[in-house]
């Protein structure tokens, strides 16, 4: 009975009574065991947590055994030999993670080493020295969320199936235990998470509705993910889930605006969705005035997310992206450095039409923009340190050798200083359906071109190699 029970818990089929989970609390504990494969240089030492427990049957799993359980007082996995993730997915209605939302157990940091923590909360990138290899590891999550919450209070359970390179050869299978990080329940945050849970729901039945491409891709592409087990990413697939996950935003957004919802969330879930299409294009080598006629799209939906916001807070001069926020500010150059890039000064003055509220206020943005406008005033202080400064001393350097050093140190920072950003490390999600469009410093390369350097000499892996 306890094992059934505690199969259902862990694959998010039901959880029990709370006495019935302290009953499986108490009985695991009498279970519990020092694992030798999970020391040091074990193979099971990059497996998290440290509870380890023997179960006295096997449970099963799409066919799967095991008897081994992983796991803190907070959550608890089933760790099977072999890689099953995505039959686990499919068994269970687990759907991709495809925005790096879901908590990993123990995190992702070591699959890069790309920055450290600071014992103030804050992050540090490492020593500027030649990048490691970009690929060097993968991590694949497939979730459900159950909503428990009662009017009282706001709490879920979230199920995972999890691979990573961390621990190559196993598959985690688990849950949050119930209860944990339960919330006083208010309006406003259980109308959010019902967005969430909708959003996940659109994102689900549109992976669903993509098959698989039954040809190779035609194109070279401009950047590659990892491939695990030699499976080429799909980039027609994943095409054609963000081209229908960004049509059903727009309806989405459309009922919202009919039933007196918040279509600004669905129109800001459209800009992210269209971005992530325009870069995929490029990613994936299609020509570049098909990417072009994509980057349109996005400045285009960026328009529309922000007409939607002042809208919703009935501000006229609201911003479509928040500088005081680090992901909107990336994603601002990023988008700035493309039309710069494309040569589209007209998008690039569309885009500066959605940021007047912050004119004159960031160097490194006002630096970008005047290299089309001389009218721009000069700002000598920016809103992140981090990696921008060295962007903008690249932009503010008369000599040739030192502005390419200091790109150099952009390109090698970018990553590892970005490192808070849910599309951190998405080459590392790469079997799933929207985790991976390319991660590229678009205005990197547009300083690049503006100052005439040498692209060959500014190789690096973020760095965009056309046009």
């Amino acid at each position: 009975m306890l094992l059934n029970t505690l199969l259902d818990e862990l694959t998010g089929r039901s959880s029990g009574t709370e006495a019935e989970r302290h009953e499986r609390y108490k009985w695991l504990e009498q279970l519990r065991f020092t694992n030798p494969l999970a020391d040091e240089n074990g193979p099971m030492a990059g497996i998290p947590y440290y509870q380890w427990c023997r179960l006295p049957q096997a449970l099963v799993v799409a066919g799967q055994h095991t008897d081994l359980l992983v796991g803190t007082t907070s959550s608890q996995y089933l760790v099977f030999e072999g890689r099953h993730a995505a039959a686990f997915a499919a068994e269970l209605g687990l759907q991709y993670d495809a925005n790096n939302r879901i908590d990993r157990p123990g995190g992702l940091d070591e699959l890069l080493d790309a920055y450290e923590e600071q014992a103030d909360g804050s992050w540090t990138t490492l020593p500027d020295e030649p990048p490691a290899p970009p690929l060097a590891g993968w991590d694949d999550v497939y979730f459900r969320v159950r909503d428990l919450s009662d009017g009282r209070t706001i709490q879920s359970v979230t199920t995972i199936a999890y691979e990573s390179s961390r621990f190559p050869g196993y598959t985690l299978l688990g849950t949050t235990m119930v209860g944990v990080g339960a919330i006083v329940h208010d309006d406003e945050t259980a109308q959010h998470l019902q967005q969430i849970f909708a959003d996940w729901a659109i994102q689900r039945d549109c992976a669903d509705a993509c098959l698989p491409a039954s040809a190779p891709w035609p194109c070279t592409p401009r950047q590659v993910p990892p491939m695990p087990l030699g499976t080429p990413f799909d980039f027609a697939r994943n095409l054609t889930y963000l081209d229908s996950l960004l049509a059903a935003y727009g309806r989405a957004q459309a009922q919202a605006q009919i039933d007196g919802g918040d279509s600004a969330y669905w129109a800001c879930a459209a800009a992210s969705t269209a971005y992530q299409a325009f870069s995929l294009r490029y990613t994936a080598g299609l020509p570049l005035p098909d990417v072009e006629t994509a980057l349109e799209t996005a400045i285009a939906a960026c328009e529309t997310a922000r007409a939607a916001l002042a809208a919703a807070y009935d501000d006229e001069d609201l911003p479509a992206f928040d500088f005081e926020q680090l992901t909107d500010y990336a994603r601002t150059l990023q988008l700035l450095g493309a039309t710069l890039l494309f040569g589209r000064h007209d998008l690039a003055a569309r885009l500066a039409a959605l940021q007047t509220a912050f004119d004159g206020e960031d160097g490194v943005y006002e630096a970008l923009l005047s290299t089309i406008d001389p009218q721009r005033p000069m700002v000598d202080e920016w809103y992140f340190a981090e990696p921008y400064s060295a962007l903008f001393d690249c932009l503010d350097e008369d000599d040739r050798a030192q502005q390419l050093e200091h790109l150099r140190h952009y390109l090698a920072t970018w990553h590892g200083a970005l490192v808070q950003e849910d599309w951190f490390n998405g080459h590392l999600r790469a079997q799933g359906l929207g985790g991976y469009y390319g991660l590229w410093a678009f205005e990197a390369a547009a300083v690049a071109k503006h100052l005439g350097l040498e692209r060959s000499t500014l190789a690096h892996w973020v760095m965009p190699p056309a046009p």
